[in-house]
């Protein structure tokens, strides 16, 4: 997936400030087993790709999140401390952001391939990888081209 070109990204860059921040909380990097967080730049890229989708109901789920930040801490969510923030995402009242938003994250981060590599997963597609498939039957399938087409023809 490509990142999105500067002119058709919908987020401001507030906006992917914040979005970042959360992707990064939400699967942050590890030194232990070598992998980014969901806010590294390729991760993030598809993330913000993946989002734009639905960029209009993120803007105002993002507007209501910083605001209740506010509310709640006299500071904007980019100042707050780790645990504020991760108390803050947690809030019931931000769980339709925080669905969607570990939904995103989740779908890129499992498709990067130093993610996948460090599960011993291939980063690549099983075919043509090798793979050997064992040729079954072709006849089996000759009652099915035998049928009449039982559907409509337009």
């Amino acid at each position: 997936m490509d990142n999105i070109i500067g002119s058709d990204n919908p987020f401001t860059d507030d906006e992917r400030n914040l979005l970042r921040q959360v992707a990064g909380l939400i699967i942050p990097a590890s030194n232990q087993y070598n992998v980014p967080g969901a806010d590294d730049e390729t991760i993030f890229g598809r993330i913000l790709v993946l989002a734009a989708g639905a960029a209009e109901t993120l803007k105002f789920q993002l507007e209501a999140f910083e605001n209740l930040a506010a509310k709640r801490h006299k500071e904007c969510f980019s100042n707050l401390d780790k645990a504020d923030k991760i108390t803050l995402l947690k809030d019931t009242t931000n769980s339709n952001f925080l669905n969607r938003m570990i939904m995103y994250t989740a779908e890129c981060y499992y498709a990067d391939g130093r993610v996948l590599e460090s599960i011993n997963l291939k980063s690549t597609p099983p075919f043509p990888g090798g793979y050997e498939l064992e040729q079954g039957d072709w006849s089996l399938l000759d009652p099915v081209r035998k049928r009449k087409p039982f559907y409509k023809k337009v």
